[in-house]
């Protein structure tokens, strides 16, 4: 599952604007399979996601005040959650993973905010998350989430 398929069900699944959420989701020319090397059908796959994601009332670009985020979902009960997205990619999961944890903390300058690292529901990313430690992920106001068309659930 490409990237933008992880957010596309993230937000389908836990941050869904009929729910009251407003959600921004950042997208980059990689993940439109623009630049670079690419499946053949990265392009269309990255297509249909996005337009499922403006359908479902999430808007697209950075967030005018967190910047380029992955995905920012805010909502007037369940506060603000900031998330880092990764997916199927030519990248090692492990660096791909550490990656995402550096981007977390640089975006944690509040305890106001709650944080969340997702990737695809596959054994292999299962296990990269079983990797941070959960007085970590306590500290750090931060759940790691395994998405897929079917549901996210926590890991």
């Amino acid at each position: 599952m490409y990237q933008l398929e992880v957010k596309r069900w993230l937000v389908a699944h836990r941050f869904n604007p009929a729910d009251g959420w407003e959600v921004r989701v950042d997208v980059d020319a990689m993940e439109r399979a623009n630049g670079g090397v690419h499946s053949p059908d990265k392009a269309e796959r990255a297509r249909a996601a996005e337009q499922a994601l403006r359908a479902l009332g999430a808007q697209v670009g950075g967030h005018p005040v967190h910047g380029r985020v992955d995905v920012v979902a805010e909502h007037p009960v369940h506060g603000c959650v900031m998330g880092e997205v990764e997916g199927s990619s030519s990248r090692q999961k492990e660096q791909a993973l550490y990656s995402a944890l550096g981007q977390l903390l640089l975006l944690m300058q509040t305890r106001q905010h709650r944080y969340l690292l997702a990737v695809p529901d596959e054994p292999t990313w299962e296990r990269q998350l079983g990797k941070v430690p959960p007085y970590v992920r306590d500290l750090l106001q931060l759940s790691c989430v395994l998405v897929s068309e079917q549901g996210v659930r926590e890991a």
